[in-house]
């Protein structure tokens, strides 16, 4: 998957870029603040990725849509500085205790969001079971709000805020 370290790319970014590598020669819907394509990855380098419907800048990815089981890489949870330890950081962490729980997860993009079950979270994303053999690869950086399905919403976030909170001595 490559290695990455903290750059001036936000935490998102480097992740991104490594997921989308594992798409070279698929089609896949890319989502962005202003829009929705389906394209096939030809290429991804230098934080761009080469598409049959032109090239995109990695940073400004919302989304990744695919339409088929495969088996997604993600660079593993790890503690970051800056934005992204104010931005990032508690959001997957959140997710990350919610697996297997439906959410709608809003985030910035031509759509804003989709309701499905959390399968897995790393470093900047998060993907999405929205059924049918599809899921939706979403960059942590642009998500807005992570809503729990009703049903077991009041135990999720009370299981969250457990975990989160210093025992007491």
């Amino acid at each position: 998957m490559g290695h990455f370290d903290e750059s001036i790319c936000n935490c998102c970014v480097c992740p991104m870029q490594c997921v989308l590598k594992q798409f070279i020669g698929e089609t896949v819907g890319i989502e962005t603040p202003v829009s929705f394509e389906e394209v096939t990855i030809f290429d991804v380098k230098d934080f761009i990725v080469f598409t049959s419907a032109g090239d995109y800048a990695i940073c400004n990815i919302s989304s990744v849509f695919i339409e088929f089981p495969f088996s997604v890489e993600l660079k593993p949870l790890k503690k970051s500085t800056g934005e992204c330890a104010c931005c990032e950081d508690p959001m997957a962490n959140f997710l990350n205790s919610q697996i297997d729980q439906i959410f709608d997860i809003e985030f910035i993009g031509e759509f804003g969001g989709t309701v499905g079950q959390i399968l897995n979270v790393g470093e900047g994303i998060v993907l999405q079971d929205i059924g049918l053999d599809e899921t939706l690869i979403i960059s942590i950086c642009t998500i807005t709000r992570a809503v729990p399905s009703a049903a077991s919403s009041a135990q999720n976030i009370k299981s969250y805020k457990k975990i989160q909170s210093p025992s007491p001595t």
